[in-house]
C-alpha cells in the first residue's frame, strides 16, 4: 500500500518542484568517464558522444578501455526521454534504452537502461552523471556467464 500511495504521490511532487519535458532543442558534444571501473582496473575508460536532445533524446557514442584483457571498444547508442527544471532548465533529467556492440576479440552485443541527470554550468557547458543496467555478452570472454552488469559515468560536455 505504501508503495502504491508513493507511485501516486512522486509525480505530483515532481511537477510541483516545476519538472517538464524538455521543451529546447540542441546538439551536444560530451566526454565520458566510468571513474570507478577506471579505478579499479587501473586505467581510463573514455569515450565521446554526440547527441540530439529535445523532447525525446538520440545518442550515439564510442568508448575505449585499453587496460582490459585484449582491449575493449563499446559503440553504444541511446534513446529516451527528457525533462527539465529550473527556470531556465539548468537541470535535465533523461531515461531510456540503450544498444550497442563491444569489440574484443569479436564483436558482442549490449543492450540497456540509462538514466541520468546533467547540470547547466553555463550558457553551453555542462556536467552530467548517468547511470546504466546493461545485458552484456562479452562475459565468456572472462569465462563468466553473459549476465546485466550496472555503470556509472561522468559526462563532460558542450551545446553547439
Amino acid at each position: 500500500m505504501k508503495t502504491i500511495l508513493l507511485l501516486l504521490i512522486f509525480p505530483v511532487l515532481l511537477i510541483a518542484q516545476g519538472l517538464k519535458l524538455k521543451d529546447t532543442e540542441d546538439f551536444t558534444i560530451s566526454i565520458i568517464t566510468d571513474p570507478r571501473a577506471s579505478f579499479k582496473e587501473g586505467g581510463l575508460f573514455i569515450g565521446g558522444e554526440i547527441e540530439y536532445s529535445g523532447a525525446i533524446y538520440t545518442r550515439v557514442g564510442v568508448s575505449n578501455f585499453a587496460v582490459l584483457k585484449d582491449g575493449y571498444t563499446e559503440i553504444i547508442g541511446g534513446i529516451g526521454v527528457n525533462f527539465s527544471s529550473g527556470y531556465f532548465d539548468t537541470v535535465r533529467y533523461y531515461t531510456g534504452i540503450r544498444l550497442g556492440v563491444i569489440k574484443r576479440q569479436s564483436a558482442n552485443a549490449t543492450a540497456g537502461l540509462e538514466a541520468g541527470i546533467d547540470f547547466k554550468l553555463g550558457d553551453k557547458s555542462f556536467i552530467g552523471l548517468r547511470a546504466t543496467y546493461d545485458y552484456r555478452s562479452d562475459q565468456e570472454f572472462y569465462d563468466y556467464p553473459n549476465h546485466m552488469i550496472g555503470s556509472g559515468f561522468i559526462r563532460i560536455g558542450t551545446k553547439f
